[in-house]
């Protein structure tokens, strides 16, 4: 029975770090499309690294970073106002201290849609799980050049409950 037992809570701390994950993937893109930079960085670990392969989009130029005030440099001059994220087909693997994350995304914006995949590995605990790596991979994407700008002028939550923040898991000790 006890072999039982400590399978069942193997798979219990899995999914719970699951959880964590998608939790903090959630706050990225609600920071991203919130101006909360400050928020935003405290979802990367102090070393992270990330890469950004073909930006701007249809650029063919990859960016990379290293480290949290690197990381700033590229969100600092993001705005929300011009632009929304929105994931769908999110898969994660979790691997004792680390785990995977894929998705893919879609910006919308005043003047374009674009979209590709999300790549990020989590380092964490059951408290919080911290980006450690990302690869954001734009692939796809139009824009209407010449248009007048449509509406996008609310602010991201206007209205919503917990100025529209998603819900963050809590882990339950």
């Amino acid at each position: 029975m006890s072999d039982d037992l400590s399978t069942i809570m193997a798979r219990l701390a899995r999914l719970e770090a699951k959880e964590g994950c998608l939790s903090t993937f959630n706050e990225y893109l609600h920071y991203l499309d919130g101006d909360k930079l400050e928020e935003l960085m405290a979802i990367f670990e102090p070393e992270a690294v990330l890469d950004v392969a073909n930006y701007p989009p249809g650029s063919g130029k990859d960016l990379h970073f290293e480290g949290r005030e690197q990381i700033r440099t590229l969100y600092a001059g993001h705005h929300g106002g011009i632009g929304r994220h929105h994931s769908a087909n999110i898969t994660v693997n979790v691997e004792g201290p680390l785990a995977e994350l894929s998705a893919y995304f879609i910006t919308s914006g005043a003047y374009g849609f674009g979209g590709g995949v999300y790549q990020i590995t989590f380092r964490g605990s059951p408290a919080k799980w911290l980006v450690h790596r990302m690869r954001i991979v734009s692939t796809w994407g139009w824009r209407l050049e010449g248009q007048p700008r449509p509406y996008l002028a609310n602010k991201l939550g206007e209205g919503a409950l917990r100025d529209g923040r998603p819900v963050v898991y809590r882990f339950q000790s």
